[in-house]
């Protein structure tokens, strides 16, 4: 994490990846689950997460599941397997553009499961920050 400009009213922070900003912005809730018996799924097209950054958020490293270089296509499918197998405390997923069909089944697979699923959008371009 980086910390780009920071003044007493505005800080802001660009992080490495995705899944960065996520284990930043979910601690409290992926360490609950971090108690439970279960893997924690990491899925994304490219290799995105660093174990320091598991080990500065207080997960269990022997729990957690990285598998990359999946394709739209597999990622949709890996994850509603990781769903049904209910072997997992929770999937986090790096996915851009879901159609509404894989959407339907996604909704379709959290909802038979008992496992956390958080999708998190990957645009490797520059976003502009608009201020009102």
């Amino acid at each position: 994490m980086l910390i780009e400009h920071s003044t007493p009213q505005l800080m802001a922070v660009n992080f490495e990846s995705p899944f960065q900003q996520v284990l930043q912005q979910q601690r409290p809730l992926l360490k609950s689950f971090n108690k439970a018996k279960k893997w924690q799924l990491w899925l994304s097209n490219r290799p995105m997460l660093k174990r320091s950054w598991v080990n500065s958020a207080g997960l269990d490293k022997h729990k957690v599941i990285h598998l990359t270089n999946l394709n739209s296509s597999n990622l949709v499918s890996t994850i509603e397997k990781a769903l049904q197998s209910k072997t997992c405390s929770y999937v986090v997923a790096c996915i851009n553009d879901l159609n509404e069909q894989d959407k339907a089944r996604l909704q379709q697979a959290v909802s038979l499961s008992d496992t956390c699923l958080l999708l998190v959008n990957d645009q490797q371009c520059e976003q502009l920050i608009q201020y009102h």
